[in-house]
Formats: structure tokens, C-alpha cells, sequence
């Protein structure tokens, strides 16, 4: 039943302080709901308080455990002191108003954890688990042994205060045989674990752990284990970054960043990456990768797993392999495609970092498996540059993971178990993405932390150079490109040339090959040469025009039609080329003087049918093994547009993964806000980033929300 104090408390709120709560504590908008008692019902389920309490500073969770913890688990609803930080723990609706005093919502105690502070759970909820694991009858609470006071606990035999110490971080132990028979005459010297358990000091939860009470633990803190952590956040001192040195860091990494993912779906295209039969990638697979595209292990596992979160690269079912997806990415502006690159880090729970971290049962995380993926990614990304915003503004300047990390600790005290596992990868991810330059937060890094994407992407335009859109060509048949070339440059040359290396500096080789390419394409010598002559500083040199020229006289003496496949040419060629063993075992018909028909259904013996296109490349090939180079009406898959087409706008085919839980929109917000005040003109919620939820790890809860800004 819901409290009348708290439906009072909700109904007496005015619509600028509904609307707050609403941002805070995004989840209780509903749909349906429409009045105060709808509200209280959403803002009181169980996991609405686990992403309320994940909101919590350290501070304000020292606060609600205290009261939780000391005021017993049979009083949730006990008096608690008004101020801060009570102040806040109200505005999130976690304590309500009755009368003068504020007390805990019902289920918040519960919500906290079965270990709040580290304690374990109390002495009678322990007894029972222990006589129902042991097959006896559960004593009276008044019959059960143990101590009662400090005193008590300091005349114990000092092994057995030596085995409690070993409690005080955390209630829970791992011990063999857990469920032995007690013996009351267990020497404290020689087997002090015995004596604790007979003692009812330990009590046994399964066959192999064993809990300190939370009377006991109590104790162990003289009644507050509160009484260490911090009250104010920690901020470490700033290292001096010029903002210059700073934007100059984070414009080199986005530049490497997006060469180096182009590079990736260019490699991949060319060859995917095969899996293993357990799942991963294997050894050979990633030097293999490694070397293609010259860059360190590390560095390559964690821009494979950007372009997994990202979507850029794909498991293909079918084959097991990974493989670009098939979106013209490269054609986008550079701030579209960091655009991209960051939302979906922000909201996936991949983490390209987590690759080489150990499993709990002995092993590693391997590269694209499902060990790299964290529910409670997205949160730990936001705290940890809230985190860094905050130190910005209190000391200007660079800031080390250390002092990043403890300021996100204290502001997210759930959520430090995640930080410390997943925080120093996805530290050194933020500033591969620009966010961090030079250990200093950038413009575009705080912007996000406040929830400013828009104005993230105006500075990183602001950062990154205008492109280019002409080539250096020289006579040994390269061109070389200086800085980022425009999208529709760099795919024209990719056209004409093969790309050579992955460096800052851009190097592409024509050769017949490339040029027949383009000429497949819907490319002729003409217009090959015009594009040159637009998009070279210099004179076409006379090498290059040549070659350009010879491919054009070389390219179509056969010409192959999609039929079955028909060749038309030179009576002499298709003569030769119908005798030719690289034709084995097709239909091959002679229908008219310089035409040859392939048969598209059979295929050479000893081999599988072909698909279309390799059938084609196959045909391809019988007819460059006779020293001529083939026309093909029936353009390649992979042979890309002609000149002149129209580009697909890649913004249109780019997905962001979808937050866990939907984020409610300004308009659902308001509609709620007029149902539960009767006044349209209420105030629309203030603008609050929010997060998605994280999964709920029992004993150690981490967090699900990491929405709102911290109160400054």
C-alpha cells in the first residue's frame, strides 16, 4: 500500500519541482499513468529505486545505508534529519515529507543490496539460512550465541579476532566444507574458524562460504563504517595543458582514428576476418591484420571493437567472417562520421578495451566475443566524463586517470566496481575518439558530458582542416594525397589506383589492372584524364597519360554480355579462347561468326558451381589468360559507381544501437506533468541527459542510470 505522507508529499510538489523529478528519474514517466498515486507506484518499483540510489553521491548513499542499516530492516520508514543531504535525497523522492520529519520510501532499504556498507545480513535472517541448510530448527533470537559488545569481541582469542579482520571490506568468505559439524571445543588457537562458527560469530550460506553478521561487522566498525569515506570529492591537482596543445592532440586522433576505420573496411572488404569454431579471432587472423594495416595489437583490438559497437563491421551469419557493412561511411563529412563513432560508444555496451581482462573462471576476454560486452558500459562512460568535467572546472588543466577515477568513485559510488574494471580502457578510448587531448577534456568532451552533442560536433569541425581535393601526380605512376581528401576525390581515386600503406600521407599506384577497373566501371580514357587534369597541382605526366591511353585500346576486344554469358569480339580470340582448358567443362556454343556463348549451369569438373559473380570473375580470368583484356556490359558487385552518379547519403544508413531502456521524450514528460497538475502551461522538464539501465549484480550493485548532471 502506498503511504499517504508520500502521496501528499507528491501531490504538493508544484510543476517546476514534478518536472525535475521527471528528468532525474526518467523511468516513472509511464504510459497511462495520470495521477499522483501512478507516479508514486513507478517511482517506487524495485528497479526505479536501484537507478535512483545509482544516482547517488557518495555522501547521500552514506546517508540512506545509515538510516537503512541502523534503523533495522523492520523500520524502513524511520525519522531522519532534515538538510543536506537529505535536500536532494527528497528531490529524487527517495525519502518523502511527514509532517516535520522525512522518511525512507517504502523498499529502499531492500533496494540498496543484500550488503549495504559492506555489511552482511542480520544474525536471525543468517541462523535460519544455517539451521535450513543444516536440517535442524531455527533458534530463538533471543537463544543465539555471539557477542554484544566491544568488550566482548576484545576478549575473544586473538586468532580468531585476527580471521574477523578479514571481514571488515567485505561480509562474505570463501571457506571449504562450510556445512561441517559444529564442535563447541574447537581450540580458538588451532582452528579459530571452527570456534567462530560455533561460536555463532560465522554462519554458513552454502557448502563453501561462509557471512559475518551484521551486528558483528557492526562492531568490527565501532558501530560506523561510515566514519572513513570521504565527505568532500577528491580533486588532485592539474598538470598544465595549453588549450592549443590540447586541440591539436584531439584533431590528430580523430584524423588517425577515421583513417585508420576506413583502412579497416577497405582491408576487411578485401578479406574478411574468419572466426574460430570456439568464437573469437584467432592469432594468425590478427597478425595478419596487424601487419596490413601497421599499427600495435592493442591498438588494433580496440579499433575492431569500435567498429563492432559502432556497426561498422559485421559477424556475416552465413560465413562466420567479419566484414564492412555495407554503408558508404567513407562518403560522409569527417564531423558526420566521429558523429557516429561517438553516439554509439556513448550507447553501446561494447568495450573495445576490455580485450585481455580476466573471466572468472581463469581466462581472458577475446577479441569480438561476448566477454568484451558490459550492461553497465553506457553509465561508466557517462560518470567517467562527468568526472572529468568536474575536475576541469574545479583545476583547469590535464588530469590523470587516477584523479578521473576517484572524483567518478565518489560522485558514483555504485558504480566502482565497473569504473575500476572498465574506467582506464575507456579512459584511453575517449581520448582515441578526441574527447580527451593531452590528459585535458576538450570542448567536445564537455560538451557531451553536459549533454551538448551538437555543439561536440561543431568543435571538432572546428578542429579538423578543410579537405582537400587535389592529388600530386608524379611519373612513376602515384598519386599522393597531403591531408584528407574529399570523400568523392578519395573514392574516384580509389577507383583508378590501388592504395599503398595505411600512413598520414596518402599514396595511390595506377596500373593496368586499376584502370580496366574503372573502365568496367562506366570509366573511359576521357574521362579518366579529365579527372586527372581537375584534380592534379601539376601537368598529367606523360607516363600516366600514356598508360591511361594503352588501357583504353586494350580494353574490350572481348566483350562479355550477361545471357548465359555471351563473348563478342575478334573471330581469333574467342577461337582460341573456346579451346582453352580454363573452359572445361562448359557448354560452349558458337552461334554467329564472332560470338561465343558460355554456359552459365555447369562447371568445371572437380569443382562447385559458381555464384553469379564469381562465374563471371572466372570467365574474366579464361579470357586475361589469353592475353587480352575483357569489356564487361555486366558490371562487378564490388567495381563501384560510374562518374557522375549520385552518392547514397551515408547520414540516412548510419544506426546508433538503441539505449536498453527508451529514453521519454520533452512531449511525453509534459503531457505527464499536465495530467498530474491540470495545467497545460506547465513547465517543461529541465534538460537532463540520461542513460540506460544496467544489469543488477546482486551483492555488488552497479549503475543503471548515471543520468543527471551532478548538483555542482
Amino acid at each position: 500500500m502506498l503511504p499517504d505522507g508520500l502521496l501528499r508529499d507528491l501531490a504538493s510538489r508544484s510543476p517546476a519541482e514534478l518536472g525535475e523529478l521527471l528528468a532525474l528519474r526518467s523511468d516513472a514517466v509511464r504510459p497511462g499513468a495520470a495521477s499522483v498515486a501512478d507516479l508514486a507506484e513507478a517511482l517506487l518499483s524495485r528497479a526505479g529505486l536501484r537507478r535512483a540510489l545509482d544516482l547517488l553521491t557518495r555522501p547521500e548513499l552514506d546517508a540512506v545505508e545509515r538510516a537503512a542499516v541502523l534503523g533495522g530492516p523492520d523500520q524502513p520508514a524511520a525519522r531522519l534529519p532534515a538538510g543536506p543531504p537529505w535536500d536532494r535525497l527528497h528531490r529524487l523522492a527517495l525519502v518523502y515529507r511527514h509532517g516535520d520529519d522525512l522518511r525512507l520510501v517504502p523498499g529502499l532499504a531492500e533496494a540498496l543490496g543484500r550488503y549495504p556498507a559492506g555489511l552482511g545480513r542480520p544474525r536471525p535472517v543468517l541462523a535460519a539460512l544455517a539451521a535450513r541448510l543444516r536440517g535442524t530448527a531455527p533458534e530463538a533470537p533471543e537463544d543465539l550465541p555471539g557477542p554484544c559488545t566491544e568488550d566482548q569481541m576484545a576478549r575473544w582469542p586473538a586468532p580468531a579476532r585476527e580471521v574477523l579482520e578479514r571481514f571488515r571490506s567485505h561480509p562474505v568468505g570463501a571457506l571449504p566444507d562450510a556445512l561441517r559439524r559444529l564442535d563447541p571445543e574447537a581450540d580458538a588457537a588451532a582452528r579459530p574458524v571452527d570456534w567462530l562458527l560455533a561460536h555463532g560469530v560465522l554462519f554458513p550460506v552454502d557448502s563453501r562460504h561462509v557471512e559475518l553478521p551484521r551486528e558483528t561487522g557492526l562492531l568490527l566498525h565501532r558501530g560506523d563504517p561510515w566514519a572513513g569515506t570521504p565527505q568532500e570529492p577528491p580533486v588532485a591537482s592539474a598538470a598544465r595543458v595549453p588549450d592549443r596543445v590540447r586541440d591539436n592532440a584531439a584533431a590528430a586522433a580523430v584524423e588517425q582514428l577515421l583513417r585508420r576505420t576506413a583502412a579497416l573496411r577497405a582491408e576487411l572488404r578485401a578479406r574478411p576476418l574468419t572466426t574460430l569454431r570456439s568464437g573469437g579471432i584467432g592469432v594468425r587472423e590478427l597478425r595478419r591484420l596487424r601487419s596490413a594495416l601497421g599499427i600495435e595489437h592493442a591498438e588494433l583490438v580496440r579499433l575492431l571493437g569500435l567498429g563492432e559497437l559502432s556497426g561498422l563491421v559485421r559477424l556475416d551469419p552465413d560465413t562466420s567472417a567479419w566484414r564492412p557493412a555495407p554503408v558508404p561511411v567513407e562518403a560522409a563529412d569527417r564531423t558526420v562520421q566521429w558523429q557516429h563513432l561517438v553516439r554509439s560508444w556513448l550507447a553501446s555496451d561494447v568495450v573495445p578495451s576490455a580485450v585481455g581482462l580476466p573471466l572468472a573462471d581463469g581466462s581472458v576476454i577475446g577479441v569480438l566475443t561476448r566477454g568484451a560486452h558490459a550492461p553497465e558500459a553506457p553509465a561508466v562512460r557517462r560518470a567517467l566524463l562527468e568526472a572529468h568535467a568536474e575536475l576541469t572546472a574545479r583545476a583547469p588543466g590535464g588530469h590523470g586517470p587516477e584523479g578521473v577515477l576517484a572524483l567518478a568513485r565518489w560522485y558514483r559510488p555504485r558504480l566502482a566496481r565497473a569504473l575500476d574494471r572498465w574506467g582506464p580502457g575507456m579512459l584511453t578510448e575517449a581520448g582515441e575518439l578526441g574527447l580527451v587531448g593531452a590528459g585535458a577534456l576538450t570542448a567536445a568532451g564537455r560538451a557531451l558530458a553536459e549533454g551538448r552533442p551538437e555543439d561536440a560536433a561543431r568543435s571538432v569541425a572546428g578542429w579538423l582542416p578543410a579537405p582537400s581535393r587535389t592529388v600530386l601526380l608524379q611519373s612513376d605512376l602515384t598519386a599522393t594525397a597531403t591531408g584528407y581528401l574529399a570523400p568523392d576525390v578519395a573514392g574516384a581515386l580509389g577507383r583508378l589506383a590501388d592504395e599503398e600503406g595505411h600512413g598520414p600521407v596518402l599514396r595511390h599506384r595506377f596500373t593496368e589492372r586499376t584502370l580496366h577497373r574503372a573502365l568496367d566501371a562506366g570509366w573511359t580514357p576521357p574521362t579518366i584524364l579529365a579527372w586527372l587534369e581537375e584534380h592534379s597541382r601539376g601537368p598529367v605526366p606523360q607516363a600516366l597519360a600514356y598508360l591511361v591511353e594503352e588501357a583504353g585500346r586494350a580494353h574490350g576486344r572481348i566483350r562479355i554480355t550477361r545471357a548465359d554469358w555471351v563473348l563478342t569480339g575478334d573471330e581469333d580470340l574467342l577461337e582460341a579462347l573456346s579451346r582453352s582448358p580454363d573452359l572445361a567443362g562448359h557448354r560452349l556454343r558458337r552461334p554467329a561468326p564472332g560470338v561465343l556463348v558460355v554456359g552459365s549451369g555447369g562447371a568445371p569438373a572437380g569443382r562447385r558451381p559458381a555464384a553469379r559473380d564469381g562465374g563471371l570473375r572466372e570467365l574474366a580470368a579464361a579470357v586475361r589468360a589469353t592475353g587480352t583484356e575483357p569489356a564487361l556490359d555486366v558490371v562487378p558487385a564490388d567495381a563501384g559507381p560510374a562518374p557522375g552518379d549520385p552518392a547514397p547519403d551515408p547520414a540516412l544508413l548510419l544506426e546508433v544501437p538503441a539505449p536498453r531502456l527508451p529514453v521519454p521524450s520533452a512531449e511525453e514528460v509534459r503531457d505527464l506533468l499536465v495530467r498530474l497538475t491540470g495545467r497545460p502551461g506547465a513547465p517543461p522538464a529541465p534538460d537532463h541527459p540520461t542513460d540506460d539501465p544496467t544489469v543488477d549484480l546482486t551483492d555488488h550493485p552497479t549503475d543503471t542510470g548515471g543520468a543527471a548532471p551532478w548538483d555542482r
